[in-house]
């Protein structure tokens, strides 16, 4: 049967929402990765048995240890928002960010706002912080009984430099480039992508500035600033070639998996041009998968972009896709 038209429910559940800061979820050479939990239900996370007086005369038989209680019922599963804020790829400052996510949680989605390597803070270039996203979603996943995760029902929300990183992670697989540290029994597939305001495809910057008549950021001419930004001066004689391994577009032809995506970009946007989301759009819609994108209208970087209106739009987006 064929439908012409599809309208999304407007049905709604509230959750009361708990915050658990600071778990680590990957560990690297002078520091510890961490994520920052929203979460519907509190996770099950182990806390060493406390030994008291009678305790310990329990285990010593010198009085009877207590009847086991019954086992608690279990709780529901719910969908993972991965999210990845923006920092220029320099490390993000991921408790800013959670208040943003309270909405969603709201909803019914387990937030996991992830902090990552950045590529000055830590020497570490692109694609180290695709390595660190997807060590994060193998932790999750392998974690999903402590979180309450529905593991087929996954997806990856970013902005800015976030946006960039989510989209790549969505389609590169877990190649030996892309795959560092502990769980790797685990996938990294998810099952949707929302990306604000995102340089996506970073090759085409320059020439979509100039074509919107935005104004060129330090030093660019012809590379973007974000060749830096990815790379440090790793690049050496080779830019484009350096520029083309972290455009997104690149990979939708060999990606084994297109997950529905979601664009958000503001028209105001003084340094992300708009062919930047709408191209990466096409080609994902030409390869056969689906691709939306939300102009919002008088929107800067960032500014005007998280409403009301933006939020809906995204939890019917992930209802209809998780």
């Amino acid at each position: 049967m064929y439908y012409s038209n599809v309208f999304y429910s407007n049905a709604k559940t509230s959750y009361h929402i708990t915050y658990t800061p600071d778990i680590v979820y990957a560990k690297r050479p002078g520091r510890d990765l961490k994520l920052q939990l929203l979460s519907p239900v509190p996770p099950a996370l182990q806390e060493p048995p406390r030994r008291t007086y009678m305790t310990v005369l329990q285990e010593q038989g010198r009085v009877p240890r207590p009847t086991a209680p019954a086992a608690p019922k279990e709780l529901p599963r719910f969908p993972l928002i991965v999210d990845v804020p923006g920092s220029g790829w320099a490390g993000a400052e991921v408790i800013k960010h959670v208040p943003k996510m309270v909405r969603l949680a709201e909803e019914g989605y387990i937030i996991a706002s992830i902090d990552y390597r950045g590529v000055y803070q830590d020497d570490a270039p692109f694609p180290a912080v695709i390595q660190d996203v997807k060590e994060a979603i193998r932790y999750l996943k392998a974690n999903a009984d402590v979180f309450h995760i529905d593991v087929d029902r996954i997806a990856l929300l970013g902005d800015s430099s976030g946006g960039q990183t989510v989209v790549f992670s969505a389609l590169c697989g877990d190649g030996p480039d892309y795959t560092i540290g502990g769980n790797r029994d685990q996938t990294t597939d998810v099952q949707a992508c929302v990306a604000f305001y995102a340089p996506v495809d970073p090759e085409y910057l320059v020439q979509d500035r100039i074509a919107e008549h935005k104004d060129l950021r330090f030093g660019e001419d012809p590379y973007p600033f974000e060749l830096h930004e990815l790379f440090q001066e790793t690049y050496g004689d080779e830019p484009e070639k350096y520029l083309q391994s972290a455009s997104c577009s690149r990979l939708i032809p060999t990606a084994k998996k297109l997950p529905p995506f979601l664009f958000i970009q503001g028209d105001d946007d003084i340094w992300i041009p708009m062919a930047q989301d709408a191209r990466f759009c096409d080609n994902i819609r030409a390869a056969g998968g689906r691709a939306e994108m939300i102009k919002i209208t008088g929107a800067g970087h960032g500014h005007g972009c998280w409403t009301p209106e933006v939020y809906d739009q995204i939890i019917k987006f992930l209802k209809a896709y998780l």
